[in-house]
C-alpha cells in the first residue's frame, strides 16, 4: 500500500459530490449496518462528506483538506485510512487531477446497500455477523425488516396510466435539457464485487465434474459468490467444488445461499471463529513458517521468536493472560529507543525473563538491547548467539551494583584525566570471551523453556 503521505497532503483541495438523492434511510443503514465494520471515524467522515454537499445539492464547495482535519479532530494519516475504508465498502469514489503541482480531489459519495442486499449479500453481512455477534445480528434484521404483505387473498384494482388520464393532443414540446447539467436522480447502491486476480478460475472449472455441474451454471452471480467466498474464508481452487457439489438442491441447480453456510460452517469449526474486516497493512505480513519435526530444540526457539510478536510473546509466556500494562510500557520503550527488529526484542524478552526469574527490567533490558544495536544484530539467531557469547558478561551487569559517583572532584582534573564512558564490565579486570557453558540450573530452566514453546506451538 502506498504511503499515505505520497498521496495525500492537508493543503491539497477537494470537492463533495453526491451521487444521486442520499436520504435519511440512507444515514440509518450507514450507522447501524456500516457502521461496525468500519468504524466511528469513517462514519464521522462520510457523514460530514453528507452535510458539506446537502447544502448545494449535487455539489459542495472547494476546501483545503484542512478543514476536514480541524473538523474531524483527526490526524491526515486517520483521515487517509478512513477515506480507503469507504471506499473498500462501496461508499466513495474519489478522484484527483494534478495542476501546477497542486492537487484537486472529489470525492463522490455513494448510497449504502439497501437492508435486504446487505443481509443477502454474502460479504458484508458475514463481517457484520463476525463483529457484533447473532444476539446484535438478529436485532438489526428486526429494525430494517417487518411483516410480508399477503396478497393471496387480495384482488388488486389498481388502474393504470391511461386508464385515469385523458391522451395529450396539445402541440408544446418540452424545452431542451441545458448541456451542461444533469438533474438530480435516484441512483443504485454499488455493489461490491471481486476480481480473479487470486482466484484461478482456469484451475478450478478444470476440476468440475460436468456430470455434476456443467460450466454453464457458473453465472455471473455463481463467478462472484465463488470469488467472495476465496476472499473471505481462503477457499482454494481444489477445494471449491467439492463444496459446489454439497450446494446442489434436488433440481441440480447451485444453491447460492446453503453454499454460504456450508463454507462458513467449516470455516469456524476449523478456525474457531467467524472471520473478521480487516485492512490489509503497508507491509505485507509474513506468513508463519512451519515448524519441522526435524528441527532440534534450538532451531525451533529460533522458528517460534521470528514468526512472533512481543505481546503474543508474552501472552503465551503467562499461559494466556494479558501481559501487565508495566511490562508492555517497558517493551515498548526499549523498542522505540533503541528501534530493535521483532525477532531481536522477542530473544531479549526471553532472555531476560530467564535470567531475572520471569521479571523484567528497563535497566537490564535498555542496556543489552544498546549493545546490540551497535553490534547491528538483524535476526533472532544472531541475538541467541551473542547472548550466550556476552553471557557472563551480562550476569556481571546483573549482578554488581553500580560504582556509586564521586562528587568530590577536581574540575580542571576532571577535564584533563577525562575518559570515555563504558558499559560496567569494561571497568574490571580483562574477561576472556565466555564459552558457550551454562549451569546445570540455567540448562534445566532453558529445556523448561523450549518445552514450553513447543508446547504453544502445537497448539496453534
Amino acid at each position: 500500500m502506498t504511503e499515505f503521505w505520497m498521496e495525500l497532503q492537508a493543503v491539497d483541495s477537494y470537492q463533495v459530490k453526491a451521487s444521486g438523492i442520499l436520504t435519511g434511510a440512507d444515514r440509518k443503514i450507514i450507522t447501524m449496518l456500516y457502521q461496525p465494520l468500519m468504524g466511528a471515524e469513517c462514519l464521522a467522515l462520510y457523514q460530514t462528506l453528507f452535510t458539506e454537499v446537502e447544502e448545494n445539492r449535487l455539489w459542495s464547495e472547494a476546501h483545503s483538506h484542512v478543514q476536514l482535519l480541524n473538523m474531524l479532530d483527526i490526524s491526515l494519516k486517520a483521515l487517509f485510512e478512513a477515506r480507503l475504508k469507504l471506499e473498500g465498502l462501496g461508499l466513495l469514489k474519489s478522484y484527483v487531477k494534478t495542476e501546477n503541482d497542486q492537487r484537486f480531489y472529489v470525492y463522490e459519495i455513494l448510497p449504502p446497500l439497501s437492508p435486504e442486499k446487505f443481509f443477502s449479500d454474502g460479504l458484508l453481512n458475514i463481517y457484520l455477523y463476525s463483529k457484533i455477534g447473532n444476539a446484535q445480528f438478529q436485532r438489526l434484521r428486526r429494525f430494517f425488516a417487518d411483516e410480508a404483505f399477503e396478497t393471496d387473498t387480495y384482488s388488486e384494482i389498481t388502474r393504470s396510466f391511461q386508464d385515469v388520464f385523458e391522451p395529450f393532443k396539445g402541440g408544446a414540446s418540452a424545452a431542451e435539457p441545458v448541456s451542461n447539467q444533469v438533474l438530480v436522480d435516484k441512483v443504485a447502491a454499488k455493489e461490491i464485487e471481486f476480481d480473479d486476480a487470486s482466484f484461478d478460475f482456469h484451475l478450478f472449472l478444470s476440476l468440475l465434474s460436468p456430470g455434476m455441474i456443467t460450466r454453464e451454471k457458473i453465472t455471473k452471480e455463481v463467478r462472484q459468490t465463488i470469488l467472495k467466498l476465496h476472499g473471505i474464508y481462503q477457499v482454494s481452487e481444489k477445494d471449491m467444488p467439492s463444496y459446489l457439489y454439497r450446494a446442489l438442491d434436488s433440481n441440480g441447480e447451485i444453491d447460492i445461499v446453503y453454499l454460504r453456510k456450508i463454507v462458513r460452517e467449516g470455516y469456524t469449526i476449523e478456525n474457531g471463529a467467524p472471520p473478521k474486516l480487516q485492512m490489509k497493512h503497508e507491509t505485507s505480513i509474513k506468513e508463519e513458517p512451519e515448524v519441522k519435526e526435524t528441527l532440534n530444540d534450538e532451531e525451533a526457539l529460533q522458528v517460534y521468536l521470528e514468526s512472533i510478536t512481543p505481546f503474543q510473546l508474552l501472552v503465551d509466556i503467562s499461559d494466556g493472560a494479558v501481559p501487565a500494562e508495566t511490562d508492555l510500557r517497558v517493551v515498548e520503550e526499549v523498542m522505540n529507543q533503541q528501534n530493535l527488529p521483532v525477532p531481536v526484542m522477542n530473544v531479549l524478552i526471553e532472555y531476560v525473563l530467564l535470567r531475572l526469574d520471569r521479571k523484567l527490567s528497563k535497566n537490564y533490558m535498555m542496556t543489552i538491547a544498546a549493545h546490540w544495536k551497535r553490534k547491528n544484530v538483524k535476526t533472532a539467531k544472531e541475538a541467541m548467539d551473542l547472548a550466550w557469547q556476552e553471557h557472563e558478561k551480562y550476569k556481571r551487569l546483573q549482578e554488581e551494583p553500580a560504582t556509586p559517583k564521586n562528587t568530590n572532584y577536581n574540575r580542571n582534573y576532571q577535564k584533563s584525566t577525562r575518559k570515555e564512558i563504558l558499559p560496567d564490565w569494561f571497568d574490571k579486570e580483562q574477561v576472556t570471551p565466555a564459552e558457550n557453558k551454562m549451569t546445570d540450573k540455567e540448562k534445566q530452566t532453558l529445556e523448561e523453556q523450549v518445552r514450553e514453546i513447543k508446547e504453544r506451538l502445537n497448539k496453534r
